[in-house]
């Protein structure tokens, strides 16, 4: 069961340092979604939400409000929705939070990065249109049987898959997620090619991502780990250059051969003490 909590924010929106980001908003702390991979904990600075991630929604209520007041002093850029959560919370369907922050984004020129695992995001369609928007949407799996272990919460892959399917044929840009890839899990060639084959069908791009490992999303991990595979063997193989450049090249050569286009979401070090997180 989720708790739900209420705060009264004094910012609205921050800078961003992700690619091609200028802003971040996130209406909301926290993610009822579970993914037992998310790393957004280590990078929550409420740290009751961090320390039980997916138990705990905190409401930024008058976000919004704020939003209107901070966006005619901006200089014009990109928002990321959301950047440390999933905007469409299950909770949005009463609080409409990140509607009412799109419909000020897009009244004032702005343009909106979102992105998603919830097709609640259908709901905003009157509100998306090609000119400032695009819409990315993680699928890690087509596979619901791994999905549901790995993201509890979050809508089945098929489901999300149409949600990519709607706005391509609406004009709005789109790109599939494939992320975090995570060896032993989703890594064999089989489920790499049944997300590439979805994304050549709707005619998306996508953008790739390996698991990347916090101390926090480490925890949260070892405790509700469902798999035989040890973590302690994914951790070696998430910090081995040759095992993630063959996994790049073969998704390059997958979607060479479905005529995709992909790029990788950031420039990979690999660290050498993940190992060190497993006594921690």
């Amino acid at each position: 069961m989720v708790i739900y909590k209420s705060i009264k924010v004094a910012r609205a929106i921050s800078k961003s340092g992700l690619p091609d980001i200028d802003y971040a908003l996130n209406p909301y702390i926290g993610c009822e979604h579970s993914c037992i991979y998310c790393y957004s904990p280590d990078f929550t600075r409420n740290k009751e939400v961090a320390y039980n991630w997916g138990s705990i929604v905190v409401i930024k209520e008058n976000i919004a409000e704020v939003l209107e007041k901070e966006i005619k002093k901006l200089k014009k850029g990109t928002v990321g929705v959301s950047t440390i959560t999933d905007p469409y919370q299950p909770i949005e369907t009463k609080k409409e939070l990140t509607r009412k922050c799109l419909k000020i984004l897009a009244s004032h020129g702005f343009k909106v990065s979102i992105q998603t695992k919830s097709t609640l995001v259908l709901r905003d369609s009157d509100i998306i249109e090609p000119e400032l928007f695009d819409v990315g949407v993680t699928i890690t799996t087509m596979r619901r049987n791994v999905a549901k272990l790995i993201e509890p919460n979050a809508p089945p892959p098929r489901a999300r898959a149409r949600v990519l399917e709607y706005f391509t044929r609406k004009g709005v840009e789109t790109w599939l997620f494939l992320g975090p890839i995570i060896p032993g899990i989703n890594d064999d060639r089989e489920q790499l090619e049944e997300v590439v084959k979805t994304a050549a069908e709707i005619g998306t791009y996508i953008i790739y991502d390996k698991l990347n490992i916090k101390p926090l999303s480490l925890s949260n991990m070892k405790r509700k780990w469902p798999f035989k595979i040890e973590l302690r063997e994914i951790l070696r193989l998430c910090q081995t250059k040759q095992y993630y450049e063959k996994l790049m090249n073969t998704i390059n050569e997958l979607c060479k051969r479905y005529s995709v286009k992909c790029k990788p979401a950031f420039k990979y070090k690999f660290p050498r003490n993940l190992l060190d997180y497993m006594s921690k």
